[in-house]
């Protein structure tokens, strides 16, 4: 029995009702999961309804690529309940790389009618990760763009990141446990980068994944910093000795890319 909108009742036969579609409703169609490390899960759920006609199946997929989410499980809300409906749907995502944003779609269909659930995810690290606040967000876009065609032209992974503290640790052991921590390069060929300016101290370190470690010898990263960071860092013009030590290590990846 449904009113209409003077407050009457109204009838709707069971014939009535046999001949309507179903219609699929979650109680939630968007997630939205930030700042995530590379290899990181979360968990989320949704409950499926209908609050249509009858239906005969029930299908829940992820069609999206890179498939990120996964279904995990799919049971009645109610251990009493008699019908299939309401659906508690739990699903994970997992933070496949880092410096990212993906978004995948959870479809819940009932015979041919459709229900979407957006799940979006990005990952913490970003090519340019100003914690310290040296550059200022036209040189963040800068770096970032020089970053991006790099990554585009040789699939090397760099991150630049400037922080306020070692936390009591060396500047080696702090790029090495970040290094790591983040997962910086592209999984079994180790071809990452991490630049690690602390501004306070005036300590700065490059830490080079091991599938690029051979074309960065100790002499030539000292060099670098002879020339740039020195002049530069001691300037406080964070962004030009960057950007300098930058250009020059992807043109070392260039020249060791194209003569493979």
């Amino acid at each position: 029995m449904e009113k209409n909108n003077k407050g009457q009742d109204l009838y709707i036969s069971d014939e009535q009702l046999k001949d309507e579609k179903p219609q699929p409703i979650a109680d939630r169609t968007y997630f939205v999961f930030n700042d995530l490390n590379k290899g990181q899960v979360r968990q989320g759920s949704f409950v499926l309804r209908n609050l249509g006609g009858p239906y005969s199946k029930i299908e829940i997929t992820v069609p999206d690529e890179p498939k990120f989410v996964e279904i995990i499980k799919s049971e009645p809300l109610s251990q009493n309940q008699s019908e299939k409906l309401p659906l508690c749907i739990t699903f994970s995502a997992k933070a496949l790389d880092w410096s990212r944003r993906y978004s995948n779609t959870i479809i819940a269909r009932l015979d041919d009618a459709d229900e979407r659930v957006l799940i979006e995810l990005d990952t913490r690290t970003k090519p340019v990760n100003d914690f310290a606040k040296i550059f200022s967000n036209p040189e963040i876009k800068k770096i970032t763009a020089l970053i991006e065609r790099l990554e585009k032209a040789t699939t090397a992974e760099i991150a630049v990141v400037t922080i306020n503290t070692l936390e009591g640790k060396t500047i080696e052991k702090y790029a090495f446990d970040l290094f790591n921590e983040w997962g910086i390069g592209k999984e079994n060929i180790d071809n990452g980068i991490l630049f690690l300016i602390d501004p306070a101290d005036r300590c700065y370190r490059i830490e080079i994944g091991r599938g690029l470690e051979k074309f960065f010898p100790e002499e030539f990263l000292n060099r670098l910093f002879t020339i740039y960071a020195s002049k530069y860092f001691g300037e406080n013009n964070f962004f030009k000795g960057t950007y300098l030590i930058l250009s020059e290590l992807f043109a070392e990846i260039f020249r060791a890319d194209k003569n493979k």
